[in-house]
């Protein structure tokens, strides 16, 4: 790569690292306020998008896991329709879970019921839910771990054959798990919430419909940049960020290198949105001790994910869009049906499912080869009476090296002191599921990221921001 002199470009733009939902919402945020501030949005792939965007293969387009938009965020829900406009379909939710050797739709249908399986299933986890709800009448005053927090809510054996499978396999051992992450993941699943949501349907309980853009989940991420590139705004693709200068406390230059030159933006009015892994932020900084945070962020653990595509012959290939795995004897974590979610993303006469298989970010499972990662794959689905893996005609493997923050006690105390730390540098904000560690779907990323937007506008107060970004984070993730 060939390397000039930097150029300068003095100006009070807001830069913004990386162009996926938390990028995009916090430009689209700012450039909508009418403030007239420039946006320089730095990234570093040929698309935007990020881990919620797709990937093409053999006429097919793969979104990188089973994304959607909730009907229940008023600001996703103008937006996808501004965006997308008679491309924003409106998609029934199914959903099934495969739990000991039956494939159950969720929230459970009455037909679900009438087996004697399934009837000693709905009497164990009742009997298990009164006794957890009893035990709570003498020990509420104790102090709750993860474990105690879900078995006070939802019973030991939903606790048991579930929820600690489940977390482990997708994420770290359950007990290490921040007790505060179940109301944020779980609410939604609680025994009242689905006996509700089957007497009483209602969006706000747990929507039955979803968001999704006709020609995958990257026409969202396309349109948003485009929008913004016609209200006069920079995407920059294929760009590096290689540093970023702090003088009195400020942001004063940003670097990256892009198309192989150096380029800089600088300016006394500039502020800068990451949404970068943390790790790769403090590693650029320059005039910040930002040694005892990088050993901080040593703490913050974080899992990698593989994504197996196949292809089928014929037009469908499992009963739902998505299925649950909370066993362990199944290596991936869920499935999903591409051409469940828009016909037009899959080849006609062709269904696409992909397998999700997450582990430790660079833990030994990361050295397997794509050919045995396939075969450990197609060996489980073999294994699935209602899934006819002999139909599979050609498989790829994605590989997704930051895939999920795991919310264990420490690494959520990682972020919270690397974020007071990091306050010092007073234009420099962090939004993101890898830079703020939050744990949200693309859909609320976005929403995070239009707030911030607007309090870089000035169109709210940073006091106001704040509130509004702990309200938001304390949100029920919804699909």
């Amino acid at each position: 790569m060939e390397t000039g002199r930097p150029s300068s470009r003095s100006s009070n733009a807001v830069v913004v690292l990386g162009a996926g939902p938390a990028g995009l919402g916090t430009a689209l945020g700012v450039s909508l306020s009418g403030a007239g501030r420039p946006v320089w949005v730095i990234e570093k792939k040929t698309v935007p998008g990020g881990l919620a965007g797709s990937f093409s293969w053999k006429g097919h387009r793969v979104d990188f896991g089973p994304h959607r938009l909730s009907p229940n965020l008023k600001n996703i829900r103008v937006l996808a329709k501004e965006l997308l406009g008679p491309d924003c379909l409106v998609n029934k939710s199914q959903h099934g879970v495969q739990f000991h050797g039956r494939l159950y739709q969720f929230p459970p249908r009455v037909v679900d019921w009438v087996s004697p399986a399934s009837l000693w299933e709905i009497v164990a986890f009742a009997g298990s839910f009164l006794a957890s709800k009893l035990a709570w009448i003498v020990r509420r005053f104790e102090r709750e771990d993860f474990e105690s927090t879900v078995v006070s809510s939802f019973g030991r054996r939903f606790y048991d054959t579930i929820v600690a499978p489940m977390a482990e396999k997708v994420w770290i051992e359950p007990r290490r798990i921040d007790p505060a992450f179940v109301e944020q993941r779980f609410a939604l699943v609680h025994p009242m919430v689905v006996l509700k949501k089957a007497l009483f349907p209602h969006q706000d309980l747990n929507p039955s419909i979803f968001y999704y853009p006709r020609k995958g989940f990257q026409q969202l991420w396309d349109n948003m940049a485009d929008y913004l590139e016609r209200r006069g705004q920079k995407v920059i693709y294929e760009a590096l960020p290689t540093g970023i200068e702090v003088s009195r406390d400020r942001v004063v230059a940003v670097d990256y290198e892009v198309g192989g030159r150096s380029e800089r933006l600088s300016g006394e009015g500039l502020d800068l949105v990451s949404t970068i892994p943390i790790v790769k932020l403090l590693e650029i900084l320059r005039g910040f001790d930002a040694g005892p945070l990088l050993e901080k962020a040593r703490g913050a653990k974080f899992r990698s994910m593989f994504l197996v595509a196949l292809e089928f012959e014929g037009p469908r290939a499992l009963p739902y869009r998505t299925l649950i795995f909370p066993e362990k004897e199944f290596w991936f974590n869920r499935l999903f049906e591409q051409n469940a979610y828009s016909r037009e993303t899959v080849e006609p006469g062709k269904s696409l499912v992909v397998a999700d298989v997450t582990y430790p970010r660079g833990g030994e499972e990361g050295k397997l080869s794509d050919e045995e990662i396939v075969r450990r794959v197609r060996e489980d689905l073999r294994r699935l009476p209602y899934v006819d893996e002999a139909r599979v005609t050609a498989a790829r493997v994605e590989r997704v090296e930051f895939a999920y923050v795991v919310p264990d006690l420490e690494s959520r105390r990682a972020f919270h002191e690397i974020h007071h730390g990091l306050k010092k540098i007073h234009n420099l904000h962090l939004t993101g599921r890898f830079s703020a560690g939050e744990y949200d779907n693309s859909d609320y990323a976005v929403d995070h990221g239009l707030a911030l937007g607007a309090a870089l506008a000035g169109r709210i107060s940073q006091l106001e921001y704040l509130f509004v970004q702990h309200e938001k984070r304390d949100r029920n993730i919804v699909g």
